[in-house]
């Protein structure tokens, strides 16, 4: 009887403790993250939660769902990008030699044109799904929209910020 309540209680935290690692994992944190890019980058057109507010036909979801594909394979190879620039500017930053500007400007320019070419497919995305919503759609969308700014700006008030 000791030894079943013991294995069991072995059995719980095990359990638990795998939930807490997985939800704590780079994956999962990268998944989360990468949706809210997705969102920002696509000016909130692709927010979930917003999708989910304008009651999609499944026509609709099939449509955003191959965009949503589109971009994401794009965040994913401007991140593995960047991330090597990145690595490329550090290791002459900490390295040993000295560092001016001229040392890093080309990696610092590739980065600030990889920045503009995913602002600008994340509004190419943006115009794809509006194009897939209907007029009452977008006009929902738009309240909604402007009733989160004004919560917004509410937040800012409270907290006496500009």
């Amino acid at each position: 009887m000791k030894t079943n309540r013991i294995m069991v209680a072995m059995g719980t935290i095990l359990t638990g403790s795998l939930l807490i690692v997985s939800l704590s994992s780079p994956a999962y944190g990268q998944n989360d993250a990468m949706s809210e890019a997705r969102t920002i980058a696509t000016f909130g057109l692709m927010s979930p939660r917003l999708l989910n507010a304008l009651n999609l036909t499944p026509d609709q979801v099939a449509k955003i769902e191959v965009s949503k594909n589109a971009f994401r394979d794009a965040q994913r190879a401007y991140l593995a990008e960047v991330r090597a620039l990145r690595t490329e500017v550090g290791d002459k930053l900490f390295g040993p030699n000295r560092v001016g500007e001229a040392d890093v400007a080309a990696q610092i320019t590739k980065i600030a044109d990889l920045r503009e070419k995913i602002l600008r497919d994340g509004f190419r995305i943006a115009l794809e799904v509006r194009n897939v919503l209907r007029s009452d759609q977008l006009a929902k969308a738009a309240t909604i929209r402007q009733q989160l700014q004004g919560i917004q700006t509410e937040v800012r008030e409270l907290y006496n910020q500009k």
